[in-house]
């Protein structure tokens, strides 16, 4: 979806509002309704990270963090007006810092661009029985989130030109 979102636009660099509709349309496969809204009936709520980076020479990169989340206490209005977003300005950061946030970020050209998408399931109101899991207790990831995160996955992504830095 990040790659293919602003297709029919002139403009191809995404947008905060993009970014929003992406995260919502990836959380359809386990929520159907408003399940995924507050006041979270599932127990959990979704978080996503976007960290983009563009290798400017050896050791130093273009650098935005970015995150969106499903309903951190918005209980009304659209679909996208529920999901809370956030995005950090662009700054030139080394590449230790790179490889601090995933080994896989480090480019190896200059003008090279990369996509850390790290997808949270984090804790709220959660019972183990809500999602199905009757005999397994999943781990929880503690320190982030509300109450800690039960699931996180990491995907590194090489860019299209002129998606981000995203607006």
């Amino acid at each position: 979806m990040v790659q293919h979102i602003s297709n029919t636009r002139t403009d191809k660099q995404l947008t905060q509002n993009d970014l929003k509709r992406i995260t919502y349309a990836s959380c359809l496969n386990l929520f159907h309704t408003n399940t995924m809204f507050n006041p979270w009936p599932l127990g959990i709520c979704v978080v996503i990270e976007f960290r983009y980076v563009k290798r400017i020479n050896s050791d130093n990169y273009q650098f935005q963090s970015l995150w969106t989340a499903i309903s951190l206490g918005k209980t009304s209005g659209t679909v996208i007006d529920r999901v809370d977003s956030s995005a950090g300005s662009v700054s030139i950061v080394t590449q230790s810092q790179i490889q601090s946030y995933h080994k896989d970020l480090v480019c190896e050209k200059d003008n090279d661009e990369r996509l850390l998408i790290t997808y949270y399931y984090r804790k709220k109101n959660y019972s183990k029985n809500k999602l199905g899991f009757f005999i397994l207790d999943p781990r929880v990831i503690p320190g982030r989130g509300w109450a800690g995160d039960l699931f996180t996955y990491n995907m590194v992504i090489s860019l299209k030109p002129g998606l981000f830095p995203a607006k």
